[in-house]
């Protein structure tokens, strides 16, 4: 039985919804010292726990856009020679520590809806001399990529404002090769979210509304083909935000996750 959270019921318009986070993210790419309801940048990687090391030779212009909710690479890491998707890549701090890490006979793919975040991703890849990198334009629920064609999955703050969450695993379980990893951060709830909070449109694009309730998660990565699903941290991603009390309603965080796909298929 599909997990309830994996097609969230809800009358929004699903065309406004996508507008709104694109107004949001290009607010970011374009602006990126204006005050978000969300914490960004070299202040969020800190907290995040993310190496210094692993942040050297990132430009700032990615660094400043930087926006997410956990760290893949605390998890494991990319290894030399792998190929890596990176969904919701942002201005592509994530894509490029990865493309370091696979090196020149490894590539990372990273993708993007918002076109102000693919082209700002596009020009740090360009002055990190990341030649390793290819920077698209898509959906997490159509990806531009063919079937098992890469190793590891990562992604930071995408998918709480996905819909439909199920879509989107199935497309990761389509284009990862077989015993591919899936390294992902996102915003889980410990309290259900109720019907009239998933249908404001504020909430979806505050990070809130779309959130899935961290018992569920491991049942829809299994329901999408993957094994082996953990929640394996949580980060206080909200503390100091102006969305901090409604936060805390449903004592929402940002969470690192795992699985696999089986060898199988």
């Amino acid at each position: 039985m599909t997990p309830p959270l994996a097609r969230r019921t809800t009358r929004l318009d699903r065309g406004r919804l996508r507008t709104a986070i694109e107004d949001a993210f290009t607010d970011l790419a374009l602006h990126p010292h204006r005050r978000f309801h969300f914490v960004s940048g070299a202040p969020l990687a800190k907290r995040l726990g993310y190496d210094p090391a692993l942040l050297d030779g990132v430009p700032r212009l990615a660094l400043e856009s930087f926006a997410g909710v956990g760290n893949p690479f605390r998890m494991d890491r990319p290894r030399p020679g792998e190929s890596v998707l990176d969904i919701g890549c942002g201005s592509g701090v994530d894509a490029l520590i990865a493309s370091r890490l696979v090196g020149p006979e490894g590539c990372v793919a990273a993708v993007d809806m918002t076109a102000a975040m693919v082209e700002r991703a596009q020009l740090c890849a360009s002055n990190a001399r990341a030649t390793n990198v290819g920077v698209l334009w898509g959906h997490a629920e159509s990806l531009p990529l063919p079937d098992e064609s890469v190793d590891v999955v990562i992604s930071n703050g995408v998918f709480t404002l996905t819909p439909d969450k199920g879509d989107a695993f199935r497309e990761i379980v389509r284009v990862l090769k077989p015993g591919g990893r899936v390294r992902i951060a996102d915003v889980v709830v410990r309290w259900r979210i109720p019907p009239y909070v998933s249908e404001a449109l504020h909430l979806w694009t505050d990070c809130i509304a779309g959130a899935t309730w961290i018992e569920d998660y491991p049942a829809i990565l299994r329901a999408a083909g993957l094994v082996e699903p953990r929640v394996e941290e949580v980060f206080d991603v909200f503390a100091g935000t102006r969305i901090e009390q409604m936060s805390s309603l449903f004592g929402a965080h940002g969470a690192n996750l795992s699985a696999t796909k089986p060898l199988g298929g």
